[in-house]
């Protein structure tokens, strides 16, 4: 069982970068690096107006790293940072309206991305696939087979 376990996680961080490099191979020519539509895309999820250090928490990535993309897309006029409301010392997220088309752009090639990827995937298994991984998502943090 152990093992089985083990080639899971292992099978699942390949498939994170399978779908990672295969966005990346599409996305280069545009001229978007991966950080730029990861956070574009995170920022899109998580909602405008989003706290930096819960996107940040979201991307699984470290304050200091957001903060230099933050600070990219900013320059590329993609994001605005304002001061938060409810934490005098903390900024929030926002898309500007140049964000929009190219957000619009990437979701395309993301589809036709995933359309490749999931094609030989039956409906079934991927909501078997989507339940699994909720289950991962909502197990306690501190939790060790016992």
């Amino acid at each position: 069982m152990n093992n089985l376990k083990q080639e899971f996680v292992a099978s699942l961080f390949n498939v994170r970068n399978r779908v990672r490099f295969a966005m990346d191979d599409q996305f280069r020519p545009l001229g978007v690096t991966d950080a730029t539509w990861r956070t574009l895309f995170y920022l899109q999820q998580v909602g405008d107006g989003v706290q930096q250090k819960e996107l940040a928490r979201v991307m699984g990535i470290e304050g200091p790293s957001l903060v230099r993309l933050l600070d990219n897309l900013e320059a590329k006029d993609l994001i605005v940072r304002k001061s938060s409301l409810q934490d005098r010392r903390g900024k929030t997220i926002h898309l500007t309206r140049a964000a929009l088309p190219q957000l619009s752009s990437l979701k395309e090639i993301a589809a036709t991305v995933r359309k490749t990827l999931l094609k030989d995937i039956t409906q079934e298994e991927l909501k078997i696939c989507v339940r699994v991984f909720q289950k991962i998502l909502e197990a306690p943090k501190d939790s060790e087979e016992k």
